[in-house]
């Protein structure tokens, strides 16, 4: 599989394009708390990142199901750019505010969900069926490294005192290298051939969700999903108010928490392909689950760092895992020709799910405290998991 030229192209596109989010994410973030951002603040951020996915994610799984997968990425690469400039070009002639970096958030976001569809889609034309799980093994581990390098990237950023402005600059450079990736990637794939059958657009979005409905293990494989996800894409925004405010440490030092969990994603992601093989796919939800639910328990126990970011490596190892399980289950059971309409839904869980999760946070961390809030998260995450052995069907067989 290392020696299909498409793939390595791909694996390196998708490694800078994850690599130049995740140091934007740290840059605005840190630029709002230069501008006093509460915690509610804090919410909203992460809110404005989140949206467009519940707003557009199917109305673009539906786009991209009928476009050159190619085009998409390369077009997505070039438009985070143009922001980019765009805002840095702001920061020089106005008074930088909490809106602007908010809009910049949604719309990079946004744009970011053409990409990551779109390379999903791309996956199965360009690597063998039987090498899925391998090569989505292998994506997951280059997306983790590319944030995992990409914050202790932003705290040395910091360090050197080069300025946010700067900073952006060389965020762009990364989505460039991304785009040249993207352009040797021949040929052009696409689901659906042009053809005068192509069906409306709306009428294409409620095809992909009835796909999903009628399909009962996908379905509960998704709701299940996405109530885990709904507080485990928010457990950054707890992680990060977590350090403000117990540990004393502004949000450059995510890495302290990112790192562990990372490095446990990636463990995670090794080993995953043969596990796949070898064990019921329902059980990679169950990891994940009561894995964190212990991890957050042990943070509102306010246990010493080193041993929490020990269970953050156990979690992250259970995340990996999880995430392995879903995608290469989607990939290698959903026909191709609904898979970028699927995948968008996913997207929508895993980039959306947490809205409720940061609206809710934000007020409880503000009100009842961080490590109220802690219990709170493990204990919703219990049932969650208590919700999956009930209702979730075995993963083997379709």
């Amino acid at each position: 599989m290392l020696k299909n030229k498409k793939f390595l192209l791909l694996f390196s596109a998708t490694f800078f394009s994850s690599f130049g989010d995740a140091t934007l994410f740290v840059i605005l973030l840190s630029m709002l708390q230069s501008l006093g951002g509460s915690g509610v603040s804090t919410s909203f951020y992460f809110i404005f990142s989140a949206v467009p996915v519940l707003l557009f994610g199917l109305h673009i799984g539906a786009f991209v199901e009928n476009k050159s997968l190619q085009k998409v990425m390369i077009y997505s690469d070039i438009t985070r750019i143009l922001f980019l400039l765009l805002f840095y070009l702001y920061n020089l002639l106005f008074t930088q505010t909490i809106f602007t970096i908010y809009l910049l958030i949604f719309l990079v976001t946004f744009i970011n969900i053409f990409f990551t569809t779109a390379s999903s889609t791309l996956m199965p034309h360009i690597v063998e069926h039987s090498n899925i799980p391998k090569a989505n093994s292998l994506f997951r581990i280059i997306t983790m490294v590319a944030k995992l390098l990409s914050y202790s990237f932003a705290a040395l950023l910091f360090y050197l005192n080069v300025g946010s402005n700067e900073g952006l600059i060389i965020v762009t450079v990364f989505y460039v290298i991304s785009f040249v990736a993207i352009s040797f990637i021949r040929p052009s794939f696409r689901n659906r051939q042009l053809s005068t059958e192509n069906p409306p657009f709306m009428y294409s979005i409620k095809e992909g969700l009835s796909y999903i409905k009628n399909d009962k293990v996908i379905f509960r494989l998704f709701i299940v999903f996405g109530l885990g996800w709904m507080a485990g894409a928010s457990i950054d925004l707890y992680l990060i108010n977590y350090l403000k405010l117990v540990l004393n440490k502004g949000a450059e030092n995510l890495y302290l928490f990112t790192t562990p969990t990372f490095i446990g994603i990636i463990i995670g992601s090794l080993i995953s392909p043969y596990l796949y093989k070898n064990m019921n796919k329902k059980y990679g939800l169950l990891l994940s689950l009561f894995a964190f639910s212990l991890a957050i328990l042990c943070f509102a126990l306010e246990w010493p760092l080193l041993l929490l970011q020990c269970l953050l490596v156990i979690g992250g190892i259970s995340q990996g895992i999880l995430n392995i399980f879903v995608v290469s289950y989607l990939q290698t059971h959903v026909e191709s020709t609904h898979l970028a309409r699927v995948f968008s839904v996913y997207n929508m869980i895993c980039i959306g799910g947490g809205i409720p999760g940061y609206l809710l946070f934000g007020y409880l961390i503000d009100t009842i405290g961080v490590l109220t809030l802690g219990f709170i998260i493990s204990s919703y995450l219990f049932i969650v998991g208590i919700v999956c052995v009930t209702i979730l069907p075995a993963l083997d067989k379709k």
